[in-house]
Parts: C-alpha cells; structure tokens; sequence
C-alpha cells in the first residue's frame, strides 16, 4: 500500500473512518461514537493518519433500506479520487449489506491500492478475485439477514395490525398519546362534524374555530385540509389503518360515531361543494346544461337566445355564452353561435313541481331502507376485511392469498358505500326538512336561497334543457321532460 504524507504525519497513509448504526432510539450517537474509537484504534496500529475531517457517520441510517446515506456517498467519492490509501470501519456490514453498495466499492477501489480495515472481521481485500469473492459472500449473507428481519418485522407489524394495536407515531387528533381520548379535541371534532352536516363549507367552519381561539395543534390557523384531514382519518371511529387501507377495528375509543363518519365522507366527497363563486343568485345555478353539454348559467335577458324577435324582455334565464367581442374561434370556455337560452321562473317551477312528485313518491322510504340494510353490508365486509387481515397476521395465509380475497371484499365494500354515498351526502338541516314534504312544499317560498339549493342539489345531479323549436310557444314541458331532469337518488 502506497504511503502519504499528510499534516506533518512522515510515514503515515492517509485513511478514512466510516461508521453507521441502524436505530439511535436514544439519540445519543454512543453506537456510533464507540465505533470510531475502536476505529481510531486501529488505524493507529496499522500506522494510518486519520484526519478530523476524514471521519464519517450516518447516525440512525440503514445499509440496506433505500434511504440515501450521505456520508456513505462521500466515501465513494473519495475512494473515487483516490483521496485515501485506506477505509477504516467496525465491521463490513457497517458499510455495506446490499450486494449492490457493495459493487459500487469494488468498482472505485478495483486496480487501485486502497485497502479495507475492520475491527471485528480483520482485512476485506477487494483487489484480488479471491477477496472479491470472500465479500461478496459477506455481503449476500448480510443482505440475507437484512431481508429475514425485515421479513419479521413486517410479519409483526401485520400481527398487531390485525389486534387492532395503536400504530406508533403522533395520534391523530382527537387523541393523547397512547391514543387516549384528549376530550377538549374530542369535543372540537364533534363540533366541526356537526357544522360540516349543517351544511357549512371547511372553510366557513376554519374561520370560525379561528375566531373561537381554538388552535390545531402544529399550525396557526385551521384551513379546509387541516379540518378534511381531521375528520376523515379513520382513526377517529377506531378503525386500524395498515398499509395505507383499512385493517379493522382498533381497540381505542372512537370520537366520533360510525354513522357521522360515513354522512362526513359522503358531503366532503360531493363535487357539488366545489365551488368556484362565493354567492348563487340562481336557485338551479350550475345544474341546467344543453343537451350538448354546453352549461346554462343565470343571467339577465336582453332579447337574445331563442326569441327570434329579438325583444328585449330583462328577464332572469338559463342561457349560455355567446360569442364575446374580440374572441377567436375555440377561445376556451366560450359557446360560438347564438345563445340558448330559457326562462327562469318556469324552468325553476317545473323542476321544483318535479321534485315534489319524486318526493311524494316512495324515493325517500326507498333510500332509507337502502341506506340502513346497505350499512349492515358494510359492517359485515369490515369484519370479514378484518378477519383476513388476521388470518395473514397469524401467517396463515400468504401475501398473494391476502391480496386476492381482499380484492373482491374491497369492491364489495366501495359499491356499498357508493349506494347510499347521495343519501348520506344531504346536511342534516335538509333531513329534518324532508321529514315533512307537505310541510316543506306549504313553506318553500319562505326558506332562503341556500336552504333552498341544498334541497335541489341533495336530488338533482342535472336538468338538461332541450332547444326550443318555437321560442315564444313551445312549453317548459316539452323543452324539459321529466326525464330530463336527473336525480342524484
């Protein structure tokens, strides 16, 4: 091995320290700190300078996960440019326990004279076969211990997911550590389930937990994905989360109940609570669409659109968009051609008389009984979603088997859930108010333009309007059948 000179040291090759350790639970660095002692150790009976800044540790680092180690990468570097005569470290698996860091080694230090030290294993000699090959076994043995721990590891972990153990880690909010029920955060969740069913939007409800001075826990302020985040985590109604789904029931106390759960998932999934404008004039506004697809938004009539005549009537109507001056051919978002346009007030009162009819009808009794026997499906495929989960905690089954009866459990479980996805999604104001159809119909005039919305909106996906063939004669019945109009239940 060819010798340096370096920091006045005459005789003394130049060397570089590498140490790891997997898990510092304590965060000490002592694991780390005691391989470079022993290290130093060592090099100083091999003769090897080391240099202050020649020693290099990735502290709580694995060899064989993924993560990027960066001193490691430093080493490789360095063993590149052929800065050091010589590696010193514990042991090989404290640099290596993939066979492919090991190659990337043996590519910058083939054909040259550094030399590799350990401790606890003696001499690894990569510039001969026989050294080579001697690591190599080294390395597949170490990567082989790596995969069965993580074998293990993984087998516990599903074990305890299937028991419906804690997960480690924060708990959610809602919870003290240990998944303790913390009952002030208890009581914000409740709170926010229960505005969100009355029909107020993330944001309304962020405001207001602000102006209340009530605070999340690592922010400032709320925001509609801190309280989306909150509410939908299924840890809240004790439910196990395992690889990214569902794995059973959790043995914490739940926050919030199962059925508020699921009326919380159906509203925040409902696209109709995506809005773009802050305010609707319009009763219908966003429903009415051409039977081209073409949206009809609430505007003032100025005699354009189906009247032939041209008269200007100033009159609220459905219409799409004309051309607008100065705009090309296929400007995004805009309609060429004249406006189709129909009359507000009727096309309002046909489709509220159409809502009634359904309502009268046996849609609601329908829905309910769907809604409560599609509910117990659930909780039936939940537990058999848990079983299986068991059965593969217990390594009763294998992975492929898991994942192939969990397949058809799982689409059993979305299609349930899809069935009674609109009932759910109505705020709980418009429950109460359906409980009296009679009611409701003798008082519609009086409720204000939101409640009214959500109504419609909890019923009505869209109306499709057809085009006149006589503007000024042809009916509002004629122009929107019944079954024209198409109902979210």
């Amino acid at each position: 091995m060819a010798l340096a000179v370096r920091d006045g040291a005459v005789g003394a090759g130049r060397a570089a320290i590498y140490a790891r350790i997997s898990k510092d639970e304590a965060g000490d660095a002592l694991g780390v700190e005691r391989q470079v002692k022993l290290c130093r150790d060592l090099a100083r009976s091999h003769g090897l300078h080391v240099a202050a800044d020649d020693v290099l540790v990735d502290n709580d680092m694995s060899a064989y996960a993924k993560r990027r180690r960066p001193q490691f990468e430093r080493l490789v570097d360095m063993l590149d440019n052929r800065e050091v005569d010589a590696v010193v470290v514990y042991h090989s698996d404290r640099l290596y326990r993939r066979t492919r860091d090991l190659e990337r080694l043996v590519d910058v230090i083939e054909g040259g004279n550094t030399t590799v030290h350990t401790v606890a294993a003696g001499l690894v000699d990569l510039s001969t076969a026989s050294g080579r090959m001697v690591a190599r076994m080294l390395g597949a043995a170490a990567q082989h211990e790596s995969e069965r721990m993580g074998e293990r590891i993984q087998a516990k972990m599903d074990e305890l997911a299937a028991k419906g153990t804690p997960p480690s880690g924060p708990p959610p909010y809602g919870y003290a550590p240990g998944y303790v029920v913390d009952e002030s955060e208890r009581d914000v969740l409740q709170l926010m389930a229960r505005r969100v069913l009355e029909g107020a939007s993330l944001l309304r409800v962020a405001r207001e937990l602000d102006a209340a001075g009530i605070k999340p826990r690592k922010a400032a302020k709320w925001n509609s994905t801190s309280i989306r985040t909150a509410l939908l985590n299924p840890a809240v109604i004790a439910q196990r989360i395992h690889r990214r789904e569902v794995a059973g029931p959790g043995t914490w106390e739940p926050v919030l109940d199962r059925d508020t759960y699921e009326k919380l998932r159906a509203v925040l999934a409902d696209p109709s609570r995506k809005h773009t404008r802050p305010a609707r004039k319009y009763l219908l506004a966003g429903l009415v669409f051409t039977p081209e697809g073409d949206q009809m938004n609430g505007r003032m009539d100025r005699g354009a659109g189906d009247d032939p005549r041209g008269n200007a009537r100033n009159r609220p109507t459905y219409a799409t968009r004309t051309v607008r001056p100065g705009a090309g051919r296929g400007a995004p978002g805009v309609r060429r051609g004249p406006a189709q346009a129909v009359d507000a007030a009727k096309l309002e009162t046909h489709v509220i008389e159409a809502l009634f009819a359904a309502l009268d009808g046996t849609v609601l009794a329908d829905a309910s009984t769907t809604d409560a026997s599609v509910s117990g499906d659930v909780e039936r495929i939940e537990r058999d979603l848990a079983e299986l989960a068991a059965l593969r905690g217990r390594g009763e089954i294998t992975l492929a088997e898991w994942m192939a009866a969990r397949k058809p459990l799982m689409e059993r479980r979305d299609a349930a859930l899809a069935a009674v996805a609109t009932v759910r999604s109505r705020p709980a104001r418009v429950d109460a108010l359906l409980r009296n159809p009679k009611k409701l119909r003798k008082e519609w005039s009086t409720l204000p333009l939101e409640v009214q919305r959500e109504v419609v909106t909890a019923f009505i996906d869209r109306i499709i309007v057809e085009r006149a063939t006589n503007a000024r004669h042809t009916s509002i019945e004629d122009r929107v059948p019944v079954d024209n109009i198409r109902w979210r239940a």
